[in-house]
């Protein structure tokens, strides 16, 4: 049982993205060869920490990163919600707000202190894990996600 999940991006995110790369690649135009080693080391650590989807395997959630993911298993989670605008007025304490991804830790009112795996700040689900700390996921169906999540968990 593996059912996958995209994530989808933001107007925000791919604004970001989308201006950051291209001053970077700017940069790297104009500069020598130190602002070339720059824009590749940026641009590829963004990609690198970016998040690409969730899936549903037999025993964990899986947040598929590139060439690598973040597991929770499933005996971890003890409340999934789907809550639209739960990253309003957040502020980022570690991490990264809106290069490939809005990934690290975060803070509002709200919710406290949680971690993002986000792309869509519309689009959030929050877990709760057994140790009280709540991460946020934006899956590109986020109704879906949640039935299905709590199917198996």
């Amino acid at each position: 049982m593996k059912k996958q999940f995209r994530s989808s991006w933001d107007f925000l995110l791919i604004g970001m993205t989308f201006l950051i790369s291209a001053a970077l690649i700017a940069l790297a135009f104009i500069g020598g060869i130190f602002s070339v080693i720059m824009a590749i080391v940026f641009i590829s650590f963004g990609v690198f920490f970016g998040v690409y989807g969730y899936s549903l395997q037999p025993q964990e959630l899986r947040i598929i990163r590139l060439g690598w993911s973040k597991d929770i298993p499933y005996n971890d989670i003890v409340d999934i919600e789907y809550s639209p605008d739960a990253m309003m007025g957040s502020l980022r304490k570690f991490g990264i707000g809106g290069f490939f991804s809005y990934y690290g830790m975060f803070k509002n009112r709200v919710l406290g202190d949680y971690k993002a795996y986000a792309t869509h700040r519309k689009k959030t689900v929050v877990i709760t894990i057994k140790s009280g700390k709540k991460i946020v996921v934006t899956p590109s169906d986020p109704e879906r996600f949640v039935e299905e999540l709590k199917g198996v968990s």
